[in-house]
Order: structure tokens, then sequence, then C-alpha cells
């Protein structure tokens, strides 16, 4: 059983403590593909629930002062029960309270995979690094920035833009699949942290492989679209990636993947 019918199969149960805009959407998203997702961010029950989890997803584009401390819990909490966790620093170079609260959770959390833009993973090892919003620079050496990350942050790294960066045990891959619609419409990377969960079935270790299958099922979804003849724009685009991510299947993932070893 390759690993998207593995999912389809087992439908993976996926906590998202996520932020407040993408919420919808991620769930959405998770359920086309397969996955069972679970909006919970209550530490009370935080122990049951990653007990059962595939994944803890952590996004912090809505971080505040009052969940702040619940989301430290919740990921020490996960490290416990031995459950992964996708972090996604969104916008963490747009102030230094953002900046300040990614190195104490890093400090304090251990996570298998950190998904962000080529600004945000710079900035969790430049501290120096300002950036507007969740915008990227995209002048930015995406590759050496992944290397750099893996190698200091010691967990593996997903870097999205035009080209997808993963690194992990001194290996890097680039992924060109996806659609320049996905930058028009929010949580379209968000959404990707929620894939990445959902493909890694209770594995704190998982290989590259598994990584890259993850975000190419998803941005082969997009590809396909918006080839879709009736989709005009960002609005008929959102709803058909809902679409093609319930048909997507292994064969299309293997025959249009679009990756290379650096």
């Amino acid at each position: 059983m390759n690993n998207l019918e593995r999912l389809r199969s087992e439908n993976p149960l996926v906590i998202c403590y996520t932020n407040d805009v993408v919420k919808n959407f991620t769930a959405n998203g998770l359920l086309s593909l397969g996955a069972s997702p679970a909006m919970s961010e209550a530490p009370e029950e935080a122990e049951d629930f990653t007990r059962m989890a595939s994944a803890l997803l952590i996004n912090i584009g809505t971080l505040t002062r009052e969940n702040e401390e619940d989301i430290i819990k919740i990921g020490k909490i996960a490290n416990q029960q031995g459950t992964p966790i996708v972090f996604d620093p969104v916008a963490v170079g747009a102030s230094t309270y953002r900046k300040n609260f990614c190195q104490r959770f890093l400090g304090e959390v251990n996570v298998t995979v950190i998904k962000g833009n080529a600004s945000e993973i710079l900035t969790l090892i430049d501290f120096n690094t300002t950036m507007k919003g969740t915008d990227s620079d995209s002048e930015l050496d995406s590759v050496n920035i992944a290397k750099k990350a893996a190698n200091t942050l010691n967990t593996a790294i997903v870097i999205t833009g035009k080209d997808d960066i993963i690194a992990k045990n001194e290996k890097i891959i680039k992924l060109s699949n996806g659609s320049p619609l996905l930058t028009k419409i929010t949580g379209a990377g968000c959404l990707i942290g929620g894939v990445l969960a959902s493909f890694l079935f209770r594995n704190t270790q998982p290989s590259i492989d598994l990584l890259v299958e993850a975000v190419s099922v998803y941005n082969i979804a997009a590809e396909f679209a918006e080839q879709a003849p009736h989709v005009n724009g960002p609005g008929t685009f959102l709803s058909e990636l809902l679409d093609q991510l319930y048909q997507m299947n292994d064969i299309t993932y293997k025959n249009q993947v679009k990756k290379v070893e650096i």
C-alpha cells in the first residue's frame, strides 16, 4: 500500500492548532485529501488527542499573548506522547514578538518538520531578518537557507515558493510543481502544513521521500485545478483545488511529480 492509499484507508487524525483565518479551508482541504482534522486548542484535552493523532500542526498565524502558553504546553504534551509536530512560523520575521516566541518554542519543543517560505525559515536562523507580513523575498537562496536551517535546527525543513525545497539529513530535493494561483488565495501555504502532518503517520523521523510526496500531491492537485476549463480565477480555483485533492491518486502523483536532488 502506498502512502496516499494508506492515508485514505486510515483517515489519520490531524490536530490543527492553526490560525483563525484558515481553519475552515484547512479542515476542508484535509477532509478532501482523506485525513480527519480536529481544530483542538485546549491543553486540557491535548493528551487524549495527541495520543491518537497522526501528527500535530502548530501554525502561529494569529499568535497572541493569550494563546502562546497554550501552544507551548500542547507542543510539550505532543512530545511526551511521541506525536510528530509540523511547525509553521507564519510571518515570524514581521515582528520581534514573533521572533522571540519562535526561538522559545523551538528551544522547548522538538519538532519533526518546519515549513515556511524562505524569509520565514531564514528568520529562524538569523534574528536580524525582517519581512513584510507573510511575503517572502524572491531573491533569497532557498537551497542554502534550507541546508543551513536543517543543520542548525536539526530537523526537516520545507521551504515553499515558486520551487519548493526540502532538506533533511544532508539531502536536498527541489520540487517544481504548483500553480501561481496558490498565491491568490488565503491559506494555501497553511494547508500544506496540514497535508504534511497527514502523511506522517506518527513517524517523528519521516523519510525525505515521504515529505516530497506530501508536498507534491498538494501542488499537483493545484496544477490540475488551474487547468480545469471552468477555473477563471482565485474563487473557482479554490473550490476546484478541493476537488482535485479528493481525486488525486498515486499514479497521477508518480506521473506528474517534478523533483530533482541537488
